[in-house]
């Protein structure tokens, strides 16, 4: 589904309404303004990250989606942009991992595969129980096709896993 962002309404006097010229200048307007480009998605089962891997989140789980741009099970790591023109974006990812104590997490937003955002976090050497949250915003510019991801990269020593949004809170939003 591809719906252009619209451009306003000019006509000359004497031109009469038609149903063509109503839905280019009102309707698609209207519509665009009433279901703007919004996702919000999150991890309901825990991701392994690999010691001193930046990879990738998976989002298994979409609450919005209002076009399409997110698959759960092919590139599930990625929100497409598909609306019909260019704009600019919100987009916030946090993350969670599993208590530990050693070693830093970081979080990125990605565009295209590069990263344009990122959050950090040191970890407290004296706690072993306290988890990990990190959280990320940017506003980024996407055209149709262009895609977002989130990406976790941690340093404990060891593999180390998210903590999925029932204990912890692994989501990506972004609207327009």
């Amino acid at each position: 589904m591809g719906l252009a962002i619209p451009t306003l309404a000019s006509e000359v006097p004497g031109n009469y309404l038609t149903s063509a010229l109503w839905n280019a200048n009102v309707y698609n307007g209207l519509t665009y303004l009433l279901n703007r480009p919004m996702f919000e998605g999150y991890q309901s089962a825990a991701q392994s990250i690999a010691n001193g891997s930046l990879t990738a989140v998976a989002i298994d789980t979409n609450l919005v989606d209002t076009y399409g741009g997110h698959s759960t099970t092919t590139n599930n790591s990625r929100y497409t942009c598909q609306t019909g023109a260019a704009g600019w974006y919100l987009v916030t990812c946090a993350a969670g991992f599993t208590a530990n104590a050693n070693g830093a997490r970081a979080l990125e937003i990605h565009k295209n595969g590069t990263a344009v955002k990122l959050g950090y976090a040191g970890t407290d050497d004296s706690r072993t129980d306290i988890a990990a949250a990190l959280q990320a915003t940017a506003i980024v510019q996407l055209a149709v096709g262009d895609y977002l991801e989130g990406y976790v990269y941690q340093t404990s020593g060891g593999a180390l896993s998210t903590n999925p949004v029932a204990t912890g809170m692994t989501v990506i939003w972004m609207h327009i």
